[in-house]
């Protein structure tokens, strides 16, 4: 199979490791591994490392490239120029909803989505994007949902979503992202790496601070712990709009002693924040799969989330990790302090968490799964199949 692979959510000068694009990259190693001609088509402003079965076109950015919503649709037509003109393509994949949304309806070839999300599960959850956008997107995913050939849903939330803006059902697949074992691992002596004292009790929310995570929640749950563990603090590791406004929200609790801003962290230092803490924390009120889950889990810590799409399909409470309901503050704090103050009952959550995510949702096996079902739509079947009652009913 020949396929081009469009990336342009990320910074254009690190291919691979910002945005969305080391999921791009991550699929087209794999893919590259079974032996399939993979393309890549992006903004880069360096020449990412050669890799043996993908070739890359990079292309400029338009002038007003990443400013706001018109950047983004000249980024995704100056992307379709290139991958149309790769010969003789068997398909084309994107890891978002806008790209596809475009170029979908106009392509010879087949036209196939991994989601990130889905703009109207936002608007129904907490809506980060302005109305113009918000438009756009939402345009874009109808779309997408009548002209892809595949849609990988991510989780079984996102499956109902897709159908719900117009996806037929047998065009959806619920194929979770991958981790990447060599990434994500436990990092022995993180805390001394991370100049963190050793006796603090350590909570990690890692993300964008932005209101559909509900990190406002967390700050309101410490005020609730730290009574009862005042050696408790809290990390925020990311940067968003929320930043400000959560700093005076610590500010008026009383807690801008136990917690801190790190700022935006490579992802190559993700596992020494994961692995340093006692608990990393997502109160999101919406997601699709979130990759911090994935990524913590694989670096042993003991995940504690809300029971939103993507979680539930991947953490059993008190098994892999710990769920509480949207906007519990109550029982956040509860969750928390359960980790924290049963340290010895927390090592076979972290196996098992590490144990799951690799044992199910490591690159090659989430590929090899993915590969077998765009194979089955975007090349005929070497011999036709006989067409007996019970397929004839599947395919309706």
């Amino acid at each position: 199979m020949r396929i081009a692979f469009i990336d342009y959510v990320l910074d254009p000068a690190r291919p691979g490791a910002s945005g969305l694009s080391d999921i791009v990259w991550n699929m087209a190693r794999e893919l590259a591994k079974l032996g399939d001609d993979v393309h890549i088509v992006g903004p880069y402003t360096v020449e990412p490392d050669p890799i043996d079965g993908i070739t890359v076109h990079r292309f400029k950015l338009p002038p007003i490239g990443y400013r706001n919503i018109a950047g983004h649709i000249l980024i995704v037509l100056a992307a379709w120029r290139v991958a149309r003109r790769i010969p003789n393509l068997d398909a084309i994949h994107a890891p978002e909803y806008l790209t596809t949304g475009i170029i979908a309806p106009f392509s010879r070839v087949p036209v196939l989505l991994t989601t990130p999300g889905n703009i109207y599960e936002r608007i129904a959850h907490g809506n980060p994007f302005d109305p113009l956008t918000t438009q756009v997107l939402k345009v874009a995913a109808r779309s997408s949902a009548r002209w892809c050939t595949l849609i990988d849903a991510i989780s079984k939330d996102m499956t109902k979503w897709w159908v719900k803006t117009g996806a037929k059902r047998e065009r959806i697949v619920m194929i979770p992202h991958g981790i990447d074992g060599n990434a994500y691992r436990p990092v022995p002596n993180a805390r001394a790496k991370l100049g963190v004292n050793d006796g603090d009790r350590m909570l990690v929310f890692a993300g964008r601070l932005s209101a559909e995570k509900n990190p406002a929640l967390l700050i309101r749950a410490m005020a609730r712990i730290v009574p009862t563990a005042p050696d408790m603090h809290l990390y925020f590791v990311g940067d968003g709009p929320e930043r400000s406004t959560l700093a005076n929200l610590a500010e008026s609790l009383g807690l801008s002693d136990q917690v801190s801003f790190a700022g935006q962290v490579s992802p190559d230092h993700m596992p020494y924040w994961y692995s340093a803490a006692d608990a990393v924390v997502l109160p999101s009120a919406s997601e699709a799969l979130p990759r911090v889950m994935l990524e913590s889990m694989a670096c042993g810590s003991v995940f504690v989330g809300t029971r939103i799409s993507g979680v539930v399909d991947h953490v059993r409470d008190g098994e892999t990790g710990y769920l509480v309901d949207v906007g519990d503050e109550a029982g956040l704090a509860r969750a928390i302090l359960t980790v924290v103050r049963g340290p010895e009952n927390m090592n076979a959550i972290r196996s098992g968490a590490r144990a799951y995510v690799f044992e199910s949702l490591s690159w090659p096996i989430v590929m090899t799964n993915l590969h077998r079902e765009i194979l089955s739509r975007v090349q005929p079947p070497s011999e036709p199949k006989p067409i007996g009652v019970s397929s004839w009913i599947q395919g309706q």
